[in-house]
This record gives C-alpha cells, sequence and structure tokens, in this order.
C-alpha cells in the first residue's frame, strides 16, 4: 500500500496512492499507533473517507460493503443491451471542463464519490460476461465514468485482466496522467484509448479544461505515443461553438498526421449537449444535430459515426429487477452524488432515491420512475 502521512489538529491523514484520503482521529490513532501498524489502523481502524483531489465524501464499494455493481450510472458495471460493458471503478476528476456534462472537478454539485475495489470489479463484471456470451460472440469493455478513470489506483490490473475475459478493452481518457512508461506497459492488453483533446492552441485548452496547469505540449506528446503503439487511437473532441470552432479541423490534421484509428475510425467528434446538472459555458452558440451533422459532413463524410464502425451489436441484457411505477420500502443505505439523493439496495441492485430529505439508516417509500438499462431511479413518497 503506497501512502503518504501528516497530521492536522483532529486527524491523521493518509493519503493512499494519492487518491483516497482517511482520516483517522489522533486519538485513535495514539491509542492503538504501538500495537498496530499504519496499515492495519487504515485498513481496519476507525476512520472517515474521501476523495483526495476532489475533497469529497468517498465510499470504497468492495463485496464486504454489501453494495451491488449495477443499478447505478456512476459506478460499477453498465449493460445498455450491446456487446459493449461500460466498466466505471471511480468517481472524480483532476480537470474542471467547462462543458462538463456531470460537472466533474471542483464541483459544485457533487457531493460524494465512489471507488470500486478491483476484484469485486473484475468477479462481477466476469459473470455479466458468462451471461453475455450466450447470446454474443465478441464483447467489449469500454472503461469510462464520471470523471477521469485513470485515476484509478488499480487501473493497470483492471485493463490487464479485462482483457483476459473479453476480446476488446478500450478507455476514456483526458490523457493527463498518461506516460510514455504507462503506455508501453499497457500495449498488449489495451485495444483503444479515446482521447479527449479540444483544442490545439494552448491559451484555449486550458480555457477549456478549466485548469492552468493543464498541459496541451503533454497531451500531443502522449498522442504521438499512442498512435505509434498497438494501441488504436481515437481523438474525440467536443465541438464546444464560439470556443474552438477553428480547432476542429486542426484537431483533424493533427490526428491525420500521426496516425490516429488504425483499427476503427480515428476520430470521435461530439456535440455539445446542455444538461441539467453540468456545466454550460456563458458564450457558447447554440447548435442543433441537423447543424452539427451537416458541418461535419461538409468537413469529411468518415466523421459521421456509427455503432457498425466499432462493431457495436445487440446483445441481451440482465432481466429488469423493478418496473416502472412499482413501489416498495427499502432502507437508505449511502449518500448519492448530489444534494438531497440517497442510494438504497434492493434485489441485488441499486436505486437511487431522488428528493429525499432523509437519512443514512431510515427508511423510505419508493415509486421507480427510471429502469432503463438496468440503471434504477425512484422518488422519494
Amino acid at each position: 500500500m503506497k501512502y503518504e502521512k501528516r497530521y492536522d489538529e483532529k486527524y491523521v491523514i493518509f493519503t493512499i496512492y494519492g487518491v483516497i484520503e482517511a482520516r483517522v482521529p489522533k486519538k485513535f490513532y495514539e491509542r492503538y499507533r504501538k500495537k498496530y501498524s499504519d496499515e492495519e489502523i487504515i485498513q481496519y481502524g476507525e476512520k472517515e473517507l474521501y476523495n483526495a483531489l476532489t475533497k469529497r465524501r468517498l465510499y470504497y464499494i468492495s463485496e464486504e460493503s454489501g453494495f451491488p455493481l449495477i443499478g447505478h450510472n456512476a459506478f460499477g458495471l453498465i449493460d445498455r443491451g450491446t456487446n459493449l460493458i461500460q466498466v466505471r471503478p471511480i468517481t472524480g476528476c483532476n480537470l474542471n471542463c467547462i462543458f462538463c456534462s456531470v460537472d466533474e472537478g471542483m464541483s459544485r454539485t457533487r457531493v460524494t464519490d465512489y471507488l470500486v475495489d478491483v476484484d469485486y470489479l473484475l468477479d462481477e463484471f466476469e459473470k455479466l460476461v458468462n451471461f453475455k456470451r450466450k447470446y454474443c460472440k465478441s464483447i467489449e469493455a469500454h472503461i469510462d465514468g464520471q470523471g477521469e478513470p485513470f485515476l484509478y489506483p488499480f487501473i493497470e490490473k483492471l485493463i490487464k485482466r479485462l482483457s483476459e475475459i473479453v476480446d476488446i478493452v478500450s478507455i476514456q481518457t483526458n490523457g493527463t496522467l498518461l506516460t510514455k512508461e504507462m503506455i508501453a506497459r499497457l500495449d498488449g492488453y489495451l485495444d483503444r484509448i479515446n482521447l479527449s483533446l479540444h483544442s490545439m492552441d494552448e491559451k484555449m485548452a486550458k480555457i477549456i479544461a478549466g485548469n492552468k496547469n493543464y498541459d496541451l505540449s503533454h497531451i500531443i506528446k502522449i498522442s504521438e505515443e499512442i498512435a505509434s503503439s498497438n494501441i488504436d487511437l481515437l481523438i474525440a473532441p467536443v465541438w464546444l461553438p464560439n470556443y474552438n470552432d477553428d480547432d476542429i479541423k486542426k484537431i483533424i490534421d493533427f490526428g491525420t498526421k500521426i496516425g490516429a484509428g488504425k483499427r476503427w475510425k480515428p476520430f470521435g467528434i461530439q456535440k455539445f449537449v446542455k444538461y441539467r446538472f453540468g456545466r454550460n459555458p456563458k458564450k457558447i452558440k447554440k447548435m442543433d444535430f441537423s447543424t452539427f451533422f451537416r458541418k461535419l459532413r461538409s468537413i469529411d463524410e468518415n466523421l459521421i459515426l456509427s455503432s457498425s464502425d466499432f462493431n457495436i451489436v445487440k446483445c441481451k441484457s440482465l432481466p429488469k429487477k423493478f418496473r416502472i411505477g412499482e413501489k416498495l420500502r427499502v432502507k437508505l443505505e449511502m449518500y448519492g452524488r448530489i444534494k438531497n439523493e440517497m442510494l438504497a439496495v434492493a434485489r441485488d441492485r441499486i436505486i437511487q432515491v431522488i428528493n429525499t430529505n432523509k437519512k443514512i439508516g431510515e427508511y423510505a417509500d419508493i415509486r421507480i420512475k427510471r429502469n432503463k438499462d438496468n440503471i434504477y431511479v425512484a422518488e422519494d413518497l
């Protein structure tokens, strides 16, 4: 276990793998430090967990925690009825992108983070794959999430083990944490990196990232490193009208030059979409989908993507455990990602309970409002 230790007035604070912050009360630590090692105190002792980067409360989701990995869109596994399974090991981000659909980074709306134990995640993933293998031949594991996946302390282990279970492993990343050495270690295990690159201008890149320390030159070098490896590179900018209009063609020229897209298409240009809890840049101009696709076609018809470009096909998903409108009584077990949200567990699924003022340990009568893709949202009655 890699950790750093520091003290404040109330706690002994252990920062583990640079991501997990375990705050152990000083009185507890002083009582047991001669009898137990720091690792034993961290693992078994009294503590509060936080995300060291975002400073939000953190839940460590393990098999022992009793929390399932299906039912929520922020962590665990998502099966949307195709041969692609989304793997979400962690929340939290080291950037504060001005367009972020989930208001990640230094957030005004997010109050809770989650980190899933790697062995638990792999075990549950393999169970899901065993189910889906009956209905589809090729399966892809796509590591993404509400944040930056390479913040996950066990990301390399996760990627290598996933490559033993499925046919394709891909990941979404902002690239800031990637290194030449890491790419070399993942070569042969990771099939594709979907890299977020939104501007070729250093000043604009920092503005879009919402971080003055964003290093565009590093992202350019990392892009070149990926393109020269056996890992496929897909560059995925978000088109932000009135911000990076002039950059889209430059990004395409750059990606073409370095050889992105050896196996799949090299670019996945995304339209900015306004979300209720997302960030909405003040200067952005509205662009509807018809205009967006027309502009892409004017550059290159191949910029229009479809599921067939990535060999994504329909594949039977797990049966749903709840129906829309169903009422049930549940115990609230965890805080949700935003205020007035709690999480409950029922029928081996996580249920997101919205618009509630109840606390952990209390019971709530709820009605299921959403069950699409085995993601469950309910209202507190």
